[in-house]
C-alpha cells in the first residue's frame, strides 16, 4: 500500500494558474487540469441555468460535521468532463472533550548554541507555563537537542506533587553546539510510545534554526511526518525568530496532521504555548480519516493538499484530531466519463473517527456518510456553472501558491519580480472577489468576504515586507531582517489559505 502527498504549493500554483479560466466559468469540452482546495457551507446555491441537481450535496454528522460537493451538479452527457469533489468536516462548536481523553504530549526544545540567552529562557518560560495548565491526569515528557538528544523529563503523569518537579527540572537546560531536529523529533516520539493508549498524543516542537546534523532535507522531514501519523500523534511546530527553515517546519506540520506557529518575538513564546494547549485541551476526536469510494468509470487526476492512500477505487484521506468548531478541508480533482442522460452515482463518502466529546463513551469510533451524483444532460445550456463556494476555495489555493511562488522569488534574489508577482495576483482577486460573492448563498457571504479581505491583506503585507533595503542600507544574504519576517509568515498563512 503505498502512501502518497502532494509535493508542495508550488506544485500546485503552477497547475492552478492553467486553469484560473476554466474554473470559473462552466467546464470546457475537452479534457483540462484542475487545482484548488475544497470548502463548503450548508446549502447549495441554484446556478443561473435551473435548480441544483440535489444528489450534488449532502450534509451529515454529529460531533463531526460533513459536508460534501461537487464542483458542477450537471454535467455534459456526450463528452468526458472533469469536476471537483469537495468535503468539509467541522468539529462541533459546543462539543465539550475537556475531561474525555488525557494528554500525551511531548515538548521538545532545541538548545543549540543559537538559543542561548532571553531566547532560551522563553521557551523555559514558555514549557512551564504549559506544565503548570495541564490536568491532572496528563502525561508530559520534556527532550531538548543540540547535535543529540537528551531526555530531560521522562513521561511523567501530572498531579499537584509532579508539576513543581517539573518545572524545576527545566531549569537546568543550556545552549550550546549544532542543531538535529530529527534528533529530537525521534526522542519525543520514543517518549510518546511509553504511555500511548486511550491519549491524545502530541509533540510540541520548537527550533530556531536550520537543521545542521541528522535530517535536513524536507524529503526526509516529511517522511518523519508520516511516521508520526503513522503512531496516531502529531506535531505542532513552533519556529522561533527569522533564520529557521519554514519549509521543514511546514513540511512536518502538513505530514502529520499538525500546525505550525511561526514567533518572530521570542517574548510570544509563552502565548504561542498557551493556544496550543488551549487547542489539545478541547480535542473532540481524533484518528479522523476520511474514505471515498468511487463509483465505476469515475478516475482521479488528483488529490490536493493531503496526504493519501489508495486502495483499488477506494481513497483514504486521514485528517486527524480536531478540536471544538475546527475545520478541515479536502480536494479530489475527478473525471467522470461520458454516458446516457440521467444521474450518474460519482461517490459514497465515508468518514470515521474516535469520539472524546463529553457525550460519548471514551474510545467510541463515530461515524458518517453521504453520497454524491451529479445529473448527466444532453443540452449544453443546462451545464452548470462551477460553484461558487467551490471558486472562493480555489480562489484561496492560488493565493497560497503566489505566496510560495513569491517567497522562492525572493529567496533568490529577485524580490521586485515576487512583488510583481503579488500584485497581480491581488488585482486579479480583486477582480474575482465580486462575482464569486455575488453568486454565493446568503448564508456564506459574510464569511466569503472576510475571507477575501485576508486574502488581500496577506498579499499586500507581503508586498510591503518584500520592498528593497533603503538606500545605503546593506542587505544580508537571503534578505534583510524584514524581508526573512516576511518569507516565514507568508509560509504560515499560505498554509492557512490552503487548508
Amino acid at each position: 500500500m503505498k502512501v502518497k502527498s502532494v509535493a508542495g504549493l508550488a506544485a500546485v500554483g503552477m497547475l492552478l494558474s492553467s486553469v484560473s479560466v476554466w474554473s470559473l466559468t462552466k467546464p470546457r469540452l475537452e479534457a483540462e487540469p484542475l487545482g484548488g482546495v475544497g470548502g463548503s457551507e450548508p446549502a447549495l446555491p441554484e446556478p443561473p441555468q435551473g435548480p441544483a441537481h440535489p444528489g450534488a450535496s449532502f450534509s451529515t454528522g454529529r460531533t463531526l460535521m460533513m459536508e460534501g460537493r461537487l464542483g458542477h451538479g450537471k454535467l455534459l452527457s456526450s463528452k468526458d468532463n472533469q469536476t471537483m469533489l469537495l468535503v468539509n468536516v467541522t468539529a462541533d462548536r459546543a462539543g465539550s472533550g475537556a475531561a474525555a481523553s488525557p494528554l500525551n504530549l511531548a515538548i521538545v526544545v532545541d538548545r543549540s548554541g543559537s538559543m542561548k540567552g532571553r531566547r532560551l529562557q522563553n521557551a523555559i518560560d514558555g514549557a512551564r507555563g504549559m506544565v503548570r495548565r495541564l490536568r491532572d491526569g496528563d502525561v508530559v515528557s520534556v527532550v531538548t537537542y543540540n547535535q543529540t538528544a537528551e531526555v530531560l523529563v521522562s513521561p511523567t503523569t501530572v498531579d499537584s506533587f509532579s508539576r513543581d518537579r517539573v518545572s524545576a527540572s527545566l531549569g537546568g537546560i543550556t545552549a550550546v553546539g549544532d542543531t538535529c531536529i530529527s534528533c529530537g523529533i525521534d526522542e519525543g516520539m520514543a517518549q510518546l510510545r511509553q504511555r500511548s493508549g486511550g491519549m491524545i498524543d502530541r509533540i510540541l516542537l520548537l527550533s530556531d534554526g536550520e537543521a545542521t546534523a541528522g535530517v535536513r532535507d524536507p524529503e526526509g522531514f516529511r517522511a518523519i511526518g508520516a511516521r508520526i501519523r503513522g503512531m496516531g500523534a502529531s506535531i505542532s511546530s513552533v519556529g522561533v525568530d527569522v533564520d529557521y527553515n519554514e519549509r521543514v517546519m511546514n513540511t512536518l506540520a502538513i505530514e502529520s496532521n499538525g500546525r505550525h506557529h511561526f514567533v518572530e518575538n521570542a517574548a510570544d513564546l509563552p502565548r504561542v504555548f498557551d493556544q496550543e494547549l488551549d487547542t489539545l485541551t478541547k480535542s473532540l476526536t481524533k484518528n479522523a480519516e476520511v474514505a471515498i469510494d468511487l463509483a465505476p468509470g469515475v478516475e482521479v487526476e488528483r488529490v490536493f493538499d493531503r496526504t493519501f492512500r489508495r486502495e483499488g477505487r477506494k481513497l483514504f484521506v486521514p485528517l486527524g484530531t480536531f478540536s471544538a468548531a475546527e475545520e478541515k478541508t479536502l480536494l479530489v480533482a475527478l473525471r467522470l466519463p461520458r454516458g446516457a442522460s440521467g444521474e450518474r452515482p460519482v461517490a459514497d463518502i465515508k468518514m470515521s473517527y474516535d469520539d472524546l466529546s463529553g457525550g460519548s463513551a471514551l474510545g467510541t469510533r463515530g461515524e458518517c456518510q453521504g453520497k454524491l451524483s451529479a445529473l448527466l444532460t444532453d443540452n449544453p445550456a443546462d451545464v452548470s456553472e462551477m460553484d461558487p463556494l467551490v471558486t472562493a476555495r480555489m480562489l484561496r489555493s492560488q493565493t497560497a501558491a503566489v505566496l510560495t511562488e513569491a517567497n522562492e522569488l525572493f529567496a533568490t534574489g529577485k524580490g521586485d519580480e515576487a512583488r510583481k508577482r503579488l500584485g497581480a495576483r491581488l488585482d486579479d482577486l480583486n477582480k474575482q472577489r465580486a462575482d464569486a460573492v455575488a453568486r454565493a448563498p446568503a448564508p456564506a457571504k459574510a464569511k466569503l468576504e472576510q475571507d477575501f479581505d485576508k486574502q488581500s491583506s496577506a498579499l499586500g503585507q507581503a508586498n510591503e515586507g518584500f520592498k528593497a533595503p533603503a538606500a545605503g542600507a546593506e542587505a544580508a544574504p537571503g534578505g534583510d531582517r524584514k524581508g526573512k519576517a516576511q518569507v516565514r509568515s507568508n509560509a504560515t498563512k499560505a498554509l492557512d489559505f490552503a487548508f
